[in-house]
């Protein structure tokens, strides 16, 4: 299975665009928010991916019927993998990820998936850790807005992620 994660379009929709083309034949797509006017022009669903999207700090400005229906966080499971999506805004994950790690856990996520930050990240934590009752991988895909974005592949019950440029 093959996961396009997206964050902070800004309204680069066009990135989106040429991104859905480039992966096309991902799976699913998880949009972690700022930018969900421009996730309905790209129009994903055209491309048969299952989308999950939540809200963003600059969502529902524009009062857009996916910003409208979206969460602030939403937890899903993909191939025997938990997963906890966010933006991060709600959490303060500029200042400090302890918020938004704590939620991961209760939720029983052994990933979590945020952005906000602008910043591409992946950090592993292993139990024990900020008091995690199992394992948790973080992953920041970046700002789509700076050209990042990312990718996660389960494969055989293994997890990778990977971070991507595209201009």
């Amino acid at each position: 299975m093959t996961i396009l994660i997206v964050s902070d379009s800004h309204g680069r929709s066009e990135r989106l665009a040429r991104l859905f083309e480039l992966h096309k034949n991902a799976d699913a797509l998880i949009f972690l928010g700022d930018g969900l006017s421009d996730l309905n022009r790209a129009d994903a669903e055209n491309y048969g991916f299952t989308v999950f999207s939540v809200r963003g700090n600059c969502d529902g400005l524009g009062g857009s019927l996916l910003s409208l229906k979206s969460k602030d966080e939403l937890c899903f499971n993909f191939e025997g993998f938990s997963f906890l999506a966010m933006h991060g805004h709600t959490k303060g994950v500029k200042s400090s990820l302890a918020s938004a790690i704590s939620s991961a856990d209760k939720c029983g996520a052994d990933v979590l998936l945020f952005g906000h930050t602008h910043e591409p990240r992946l950090t592993y934590l292993p139990e024990g850790e900020y008091n995690l009752s199992k394992p948790l991988y973080l992953f920041n895909p970046g700002s789509l807005a700076s050209y990042s974005y990312g990718l996660c592949e389960i494969r055989g019950g293994q997890i990778l992620f990977s971070h991507g440029e595209i201009y």
